[in-house]
């Protein structure tokens, strides 16, 4: 499933560089960022586990891993909104939930059961679980540690909704600060629900990498300028 990286490998690996744009798989992308933001010992949450894609390119035995999911894993049938775990316990917590609004049958459902979880919501139902799920992340995660958040963005009543951008503020109004962004390009293409287009097809997700820090934080105190350079009116 993976390969142990050989150390003159490793060095090979930092000179090539980890970017910020991958095309394929969720596997791909968590390998690529884990050699700059994972260290042999991390404690980790996967608080929204699915079957496990993300990892199926890492060694796990290198870290301590705790998956977790409401319906796909019984020994730790955990609600992401509430997690029993103590405050301040993990290095990472990863939070990957279904992110589409009233799904239909989507090719991806069996991993990420988006029909069973968000059947009925709108796009503010699934922003505001985020906004649930990253306030329990922020409560178990370490001081410095980080939160691993992936999204896509979508159209809603063919009305644009930038979720990548929304959970950027909600981040910013919990006091983590950003870290990194990645970008993610599918392979195969999306699939069409609808023959007229108005959009362009979103064929790509983004995975945000927050950090918990101190308020008094320089790092966050140039975000806050951001964001206020950021307003209209």
């Amino acid at each position: 499933m993976y390969k142990e990286i050989e150390k003159d490998q490793e060095i090979k690996d930092v000179g090539n560089g980890v970017y910020t744009s991958y095309t394929g798989h969720n596997s791909v992308l968590i390998r690529e960022i884990s050699k700059i933001l994972l260290k042999k010992g991390d404690k980790i949450a996967d608080i929204t586990y699915g079957k496990g894609v993300f990892w199926k390119d890492i060694n796990l035995s290198r870290y301590k891993f705790y998956p977790s999911d409401l319906m796909t894993c019984p020994n730790a049938p955990y609600d992401f909104t509430s997690l029993p775990y103590e405050k301040e316990t993990f290095n990472v917590v990863v939070f990957d939930p279904p992110y589409v609004h009233n799904p239909g049958n989507l090719i991806v459902n069996d991993n990420y059961q988006n029909k069973e979880t968000t059947k009925g919501m709108y796009h503010k139902d699934i922003m505001e679980l985020y906004e649930k799920g990253m306030k329990e992340a922020l409560r178990i995660l370490k001081k410095d540690g980080t939160l691993w958040v992936k999204c896509k963005d979508e159209v809603e009543s063919s009305i644009q909704r930038w979720s990548h951008i929304e959970l950027f503020h909600i981040a910013n109004q919990l006091g983590l600060y950003a870290l990194d962004f990645f970008v993610l390009t599918q392979v195969n293409l999306p699939i069409i629900q609808h023959k007229k287009q108005n959009h362009a097809r979103k064929n790509h997700s983004y995975l945000w990498v927050f950090a918990k820090i101190e308020n008094k934080d320089k790092r966050l105190v140039v975000q806050k300028e951001i964001i206020d350079a950021l307003k209209i009116g």
